[in-house]
């Protein structure tokens, strides 16, 4: 398939709205189905403006967080943190922003020593749900989780990865 990088970087800008974005792009994921088609909204943008460096937080604090995160429920009364598949979000928050390991594995091993891993059998940490979510919101892998807010909408997988994500950066103080 021929494609004009330039034209792909402009008409993924304007579909997420980054028309006023100062920051440098580092990468442009496009996902295709078996035919070699570009999926809608299969152009992701992975930015780096700045904001995903890493901060110091103690283990004690992470724990704190995710622990708050766990124990969290919305207007409904409903957890927050729903599912197993959303350990991804804090997978990628804990990594991008607070040194903790890349490698799924050594992450797991990490929660694990923290005993915050096991919650409630089905929001139980697990290497599967972990490479299974990314699937999901294959977008979501390709930018960082402070710009997730511009993905939230589109399923609600996306939404449900946002929020886990939007709580513990706001815990941390990563955002505000």
């Amino acid at each position: 398939m021929d494609i004009d990088i330039k034209e792909l970087v402009k008409a993924a800008a304007e579909g997420f709205n980054l028309k006023d974005f100062k920051g440098d792009i580092v990468g442009v994921k496009i996902v295709e189905n078996e035919f070699g088609n570009i999926e809608d909204g299969g152009i992701g943008i992975q930015i780096n403006n700045g904001k995903d460096a890493p901060i110091a937080k103690s283990d004690k604090d992470i724990k704190a967080a995710i622990e708050a995160l766990q124990a969290e429920k919305d207007e409904k009364d409903a957890y927050l943190f729903q599912n197993k598949k959303q350990w991804w979000a804090v997978y990628r928050v804990l990594f991008n922003f607070c040194n903790y390991p890349k490698q799924m594995t050594a992450f797991e091993t990490k929660m694990k020593e923290l005993e915050v891993a096991k919650v409630d059998g089905k929001r139980d940490l697990s290497y599967e749900s972990l490479s299974a979510a990314v699937k999901e919101v294959p977008l979501m892998a390709t930018c960082s989780p402070t710009t997730w807010n511009t993905l939230k909408d589109k399923s609600d997988n996306y939404k449900q990865q946002y929020v886990v994500a939007d709580f513990l950066m706001q815990k941390l103080g990563i955002k505000s």
